[in-house]
C-alpha cells in the first residue's frame, strides 16, 4: 500500500514512545502510520528523533511525520520520504534533527530574476 495522505479523522494513538523517543505515533484506519513531533522552541520548529524515524521506516503502509509548534503556528503533515535531510544533533533524548518551518514550506517568495515579467 502506498498511501498519499494520513487520515487523522480515523487515527488512533498506538505507541507512546516509538523507538524509545519522547514522540507519539498514530495509525489511521487504512494502516498508515504518523509520527507526531511537538516542538516548543521559540524559533517555531520541532525536534524529530532519529530513533523514532528509524522505527517509522520499519512500519508497513504509508509513513508520515506531523511537525507542530504553537510558537511558529507550525502544523504540517508530510510523507516520511519528503522530510528534509538535516544534520543530526545530540540532545538529552538522543540524536535528532531540527525541522524549521521554512524547511517544510519553502521561502515565501521565489527569487526575482531578470526574466520575471512583473
Amino acid at each position: 500500500m502506498d498511501a498519499q495522505s494520513f487520515d487523522a479523522a480515523t487515527a488512533r494513538h498506538f505507541n507512546r514512545r516509538p523507538g524509545g523517543s519522547r514522540q507519539h505515533a498514530y495509525q489511521d484506519a487504512a494502516g498508515n502510520v504518523c509520527l507526531w513531533c511537538r516542538g516548543r522552541s521559540p524559533r517555531g520548529g520541532a525536534a524529530v528523533s532519529l530513533s523514532a524515524l528509524a522505527w517509522l521506516r520499519e512500519r508497513e503502509g504509508g509513513k508520515f511525520v506531523r511537525v507542530t509548534n504553537a510558537h511558529g503556528r507550525l502544523d504540517e503533515v508530510v510523507p516520511l520520504d519528503d522530510l528534509p535531510e538535516k544534520e543530526p544533533r545530540d540532545g538529552p533524548g538522543g540524536a535528532y534533527i531540527f525541522i524549521d518551518p521554512e524547511d517544510l514550506r519553502g521561502p515565501d517568495f521565489a527569487p526575482v530574476g531578470d526574466d520575471v515579467p512583473f
